[in-house]
């Protein structure tokens, strides 16, 4: 098969010559370095090609870092809608290389010409045998999937439950999530998602401590405290948080190209108090994913922490606007923060006699979330504060005809 010719890869239609992809989500254009280890990993046919002959095909005469390759890889799964947390067409094999998880084929000859060159006859004997060899390879197919459903497969469903239960950030949820991840680390040692998931939870008992502390707004700074109180040197809290550092390091040798074990990373250095170290890991993160909105958020908490309050803030939007981008593929994951996030952002434009930014961020809440009681009340007393009694009037009319609360404005 030419692989300069277009070709299908799962639902793709990829066009070497004109650097397109075109799939349920339209036209992408790739560059033209991806577009090369696209064809070359096209080419190897579902066997894994490696580092090395990557960077000598695509990069030839040059020497290339692990960003540059990690971040032509996260272009590709980009473009092809393919998240890196549970990829489906281009798989990490760790230590070795890539390789593509969809089978590649040649595009098919039109029906029609088809049709014109084959006698009625034959399509009648060819649906016969067709029907005939459908029931064995019924049955051979389902035996197969269930063959391929072991380990690897079921590591990967508690990982996607464990997930939804991480980020619910409750005592109970995050328990549930630890043994989850280490259920799936029994099943497959080298996961990356678990080994990242299990050091995430493992840090967050650490940093928020009994069962009665961990409710708390978002926003409110776990590692702050942390830092403040020097937790990363007590005793107990040590062995833990030395433990999440060498699972976020199993992790990141296992994927070097996943994002969010540089951010399980960075979150274990920081509560340990080694703050540069964090951000040179979440930054790390970022390079590979600047959709890797986390990484964002704990950036911000960092430089809220040093008193650098500007930069906080502007990572706390930059976060905000990865979350919306993710937003479908990760909803369960994102939903719980978008709206609160919004909110802290306007809220903290107003607390800095920023009445126009303010304005913009509480209506982008109302945009996605057109009931949210806090939004809505908060919107109309700031338009008062600044002379538009009108408007607040007519937002807050708005809002009660919605939710159907006459006390929404009454404030307080």
């Amino acid at each position: 098969m030419d692989y300069s010719k277009p070709f299908l890869l799962g639902a793709w239609r990829v066009e070497p010559s004109s650097c397109e992809v075109t799939g349920p989500e339209g036209v992408r254009e790739l560059e033209p370095k991806v577009m090369d280890l696209l064809c070359l990993l096209a080419e190897a046919k579902g066997e894994v090609v490696s580092r090395a002959t990557i960077s000598a095909r695509i990069w030839p005469g040059v020497t290339v870092n692990e960003d540059a390759m990690g971040r032509c890889v996260w272009k590709l799964r980009r473009a092809l809608g393919d998240p890196s947390r549970s990829p489906r067409y281009v798989g990490t094999v760790p230590k070795r290389g890539y390789r593509l998880l969809e089978p590649v084929s040649a595009i098919p000859v039109s029906p029609a010409m088809i049709a014109r060159l084959v006698p009625n006859w034959i399509w009648g004997v060819c649906g016969a045998l067709l029907l005939l060899a459908a029931f064995p390879a019924y049955w051979l197919a389902r035996d197969q999937v269930a063959a391929n459903s072991a380990p690897e497969d079921r590591a990967l469903q508690l990982v996607d439950r464990a997930e939804g239960f991480y980020y619910q950030f409750e005592y109970d949820a995050n328990e549930a999530a630890m043994r989850l991840y280490e259920a799936a680390l029994e099943l497959e040692s080298d996961n990356a998602r678990a080994l990242a998931g299990l050091a995430n939870t493992i840090t967050q008992r650490v940093i928020r401590g009994t069962v009665d502390e961990w409710p708390a707004e978002l926003g409110t700074s776990r590692i702050g405290n942390a830092v403040a109180n020097r937790i990363g040197e007590q005793e107990d809290a040590a062995r833990r948080l030395d433990r999440a550092e060498s699972l976020a390091r199993r992790a990141i040798a296992a994927d070097a190209d996943y994002p969010l074990g540089y951010r399980a990373l960075g979150l274990s250095l920081s509560a340990q108090g080694a703050l540069d170290a964090a951000v040179e890991a979440y930054n790390q993160a970022l390079t590979i994913d600047p959709d890797a909105w986390e990484a964002w958020v704990n950036l911000s908490d960092i430089h809220s922490i040093r008193g650098e309050d500007d930069l906080a803030l502007t990572y706390l939007e930059r976060a905000y606007d990865a979350m919306g981008r993710v937003y479908d593929d990760q909803t369960v994951l994102v939903r719980p923060w978008y709206s609160p996030m919004g909110l802290m952002i306007a809220r903290d434009h107003a607390a800095r006699s920023d009445p126009v930014t303010a304005e913009f961020w509480y209506r982008r809440v109302l945009y996605w979330d057109p009931y949210n009681r806090e939004a809505l009340s908060e919107l109309a007393e700031l338009l008062r504060a600044n002379g538009d009694a009108p408007s607040a009037e007519a937002l807050c009319a708005e809002g009660i005809a919605r939710i159907g609360d006459a006390t929404l404005c009454d404030g307080p």
